[in-house]
């Protein structure tokens, strides 16, 4: 501890200075996961306590008998006293505690590293009774601080007060990469990015530090490729345990001077083992091998798929529970409730520590067991998909949580690496990417999804799997529509032509995937503005799609709105409106109004309505439209086109002020979305601009 603290004068001040002093006497808990600097801001206020003349005793929780044979000497007890108390011919915790309530002075006692809180309380009793080495302080100015992993409000009574001991924020961690490695190691904005690397957790960032101040101190040149910076050093851990499990890359000797962190974590599974929760270490090895975002344990850590895994021998729903309990009081995970997630299943979720995260990854058990590891995570995530359709508006909050775990999956098995493939753990991740890439597409993101796909397409050798397999030619499908969303319709052309020869030939011409494609096809001909050839194409869609999938089937649906697309395209508004009319009626009456497809819809009407010079019927249509999107869908590309025409139906009306001021909101928002370059941006622009210019 010969480096100053820092980041935690809010906290200090919490215990020392309370903003409401009743005059009780106090008992605080210094918890939180090891290495986060617990007895440093024990130690921190011990300074401050004795500089205000406070007596202060520092007992280590593995010295208790010693250490307080220690204190109550010096309180002035005699020695037959004290042997006579530790001889268990009187109570020895009465002892001391008589004395420390009759201290004349105000004092201070430190519990340290009480990460087994049993051994503070009486031996026929619990600790929360205040009956063992820990009570409630009778003296006036008497002051108790326990340091421990254990953060379990029930462990330790109503008369102590819990504070966590959290992960430093960028500043306070940068701060401490400088005190330790120096100035030569790089300037604050490297420190604070290593800081954030390192998650904030204080061993890991004194640790780094010496390694830095010790690599650069050596006269040994140890050859170009030496880390000595901030900067070098995160790029050295996000190689170390970002890499995939496998990769044969990987320096698994470079410690990095992290071993300290990875002793401490195994000190808190020494400590889980002891309460018998032996469960916990390949629990937590599961989250390591999910992405280091909140996971909704409740929907991914099924128990009964778990069970079924030999990694967790029959693991009950109960043991769970407990499970996460105890890591949870070691602060190894953090539970929180997402707000804007309804769904409480899915809101529910746990975080592990990056640090810990990329430790865990790390470990040989988890490496050398990775097959094991691989077929278990697939099929927790798939099941955890069970029943949410990428392409419905009213599960994408729960998407939103799931899909960083997707894809740090997939990429993990599927991009080929040197392991062997288990066929059903591929079948899984197959399924997983395609239905990862569909949420991504529909919610805007084709670039997302195309970087997943197009590995794993061209790879598909690695796996055994060719070009028309069912399931890689699902993702084939799912590539072309990537590159039909980010506007390359000739692309899209190309590939989907392809995927369609492919399932026609593997899965028939009427089939409803291969109708799929073909419809997909037709959108990139529309795109390519060559009307009729889609129309007739679509027609013969719609027509097979009654019989296979029926008449008023949400694919069915979707076809028929290309169509009147397709017929409004070719100045057949009319004609196009009465399509619209017959699609909506079923919408209305089978799916909610909030729904992109439903959206697109009404625009589509609302631009019969324009073409036809029904500019008032036009605007109330877009105006009831936008006003069914969910605050949370604001910015989405669909309700953005349907601003624009509302802005132009404004204009055609004359209404030259309301347009112009629709233009401008429309302008701000694409430049915060879209960026300043992108053509939908230069296109509201530049129509704005004519507007101001009177052109």
């Amino acid at each position: 501890m010969d480096s100053p603290l820092h980041g935690r004068d809010g906290l200090i001040d919490e215990i020392m200075q309370p903003e409401e002093s009743t005059g009780e006497p106090s008992v605080h808990i210094l918890c939180g996961m090891g290495g986060s600097g617990k007895s440093h801001v024990a130690l921190e206020i011990a300074r401050r306590a004795r500089a205000d003349g406070r007596t202060v005793w520092w007992v280590q929780a593995g010295r208790l008998n010693s250490g307080m044979r220690e204190v109550v000497s010096q309180l002035g007890a005699s020695e037959t006293q004290v042997d006579q108390a530790w001889a268990g011919m009187i109570s020895a915790t009465d002892l001391v505690w008589r004395y420390l309530n009759q201290a004349a002075q105000p004092w201070l006692l430190i519990f340290d590293s009480a990460d087994e809180p049993a051994t503070l309380g009486p031996t026929d009793g619990v600790l929360a009774d205040g009956t063992g080495w820990l009570r409630r302080p009778e003296a006036e100015d008497g002051v108790v601080i326990v340091t421990t992993r254990d953060g379990n409000r029930a462990t330790w009574g109503t008369w102590s007060t819990l504070h966590q001991v959290r992960p430093l924020d960028a500043d306070a961690g940068a701060q401490v990469l400088i005190d330790r490695a120096g100035p030569q190691a790089g300037d604050v904005a490297d420190a604070r990015e290593l800081s954030r690397e390192l998650g904030g957790l204080p061993l890991a960032l004194r640790a780094a530090g010496n390694y830095l101040k010790s690599v650069n101190a050596s006269p040994v040149w140890r050859g170009s490729s030496t880390i000595t910076t901030f900067a070098d050093y995160r790029a050295a851990v996000q190689r170390r345990f970002r890499a995939p499990l496998d990769a044969p890359d990987v320096d698994l000797d470079e410690s990095l001077g992290l071993e300290i962190v990875r002793e401490v974590d195994d000190l808190s599974l020494d400590l889980l083992s002891r309460r018998k929760l032996q469960q916990s270490r390949p629990l937590l090895n599961v989250l390591a091998c999910l992405s280091v975002s909140p996971v909704p344990y409740e929907v991914v850590l099924k128990p009964a798929i778990l069970a079924e895994s030999p990694l967790f021998k029959g693991l009950t729903g109960q043991q769970r529970v407990k499970v996460l309990e105890g890591i949870a009081d070691l602060a190894l995970v953090d539970f929180d409730v997402q707000d804007e997630v309804t769904d409480p299943a899915f809101a529910h979720v746990l975080s592990l520590h990056p640090l810990v995260h990329a430790m865990f990854r790390d470990r040989d058990e988890v490496r050398e067991q990775i097959a094991e590891y691989h077929g278990l995570v697939m099929k927790l995530l798939l099941a955890a998909t069970e029943g949410l359709s990428p392409d419905d508006s009213a599960a994408w909050t729960n998407w939103d949580v799931l899909v960083p775990h997707l894809v740090e999956a997939v990429r993990e098995y599927l991009v080929p690496q040197k392991h062997k493939h288990d066929p059903e753990t591929v079948r899984r991740a197959l399924e997983l990417a395609r239905l990862t890439a569909r949420y991504l597409i529909a919610i805007g993101l084709p670039g997302s999804a195309f970087d997943i796909l197009d590995p794993i397409v061209r790879g598909c050798a690695a796996y055994d799997h060719d070009l028309d397999r069912p399931q890689v030619l699902a993702l084939r499908h799912e590539l072309g529509r990537t590159w039909l969303e980010r506007n390359q319709p000739e692309m899209a052309d190309r590939v989907l032509r392809d995927v369609i020869a492919d399932r026609t030939r593997v899965l028939g011409s009427d089939d409803a995937d291969t109708l799929a494609s073909r419809h997909k096809l037709t959108k990139a001909i529309m795109a390519q503005r060559q009307w009729p050839e889609a129309e007739t194409e679509l027609r013969q869609i719609v027509a097979a799609e009654d019989q296979v999938r029926g008449p008023e089937h949400w694919d069915t649906m979707i076809v028929r709105h290309s169509l009147a697309l397709a017929v409004l395209a070719q100045q057949r508004a009319p004609e196009a409106e009465e399509m619209l009319h017959a699609i909506l009626e079923v919408r209305y009456r089978t799916w909610p109004l909030n729904q992109p497809e439903t959206w697109q819809a009404r625009h589509t009407l609302a631009r019969c309505m324009q073409a036809q010079g029904r500019l008032a019927e036009a605007e109330a249509e877009l105006r009831a439209t936008l006003a069914t999107v969910e605050p949370r869908h604001a910015d989405r590309s669909e309700v953005l086109a349907i601003r624009a025409t509302l802005a132009a139906v404004l204009l055609l009306d004359g209404r030259l002020e309301p347009a112009i001021e629709e233009y401008e909101q429309l302008l701000a928002d694409r430049r915060r979305l879209l960026g300043d370059t992108h053509l939908d941006t230069l296109q509201i622009e530049h129509a704005l601009r004519r507007l101001r210019n009177g052109d």
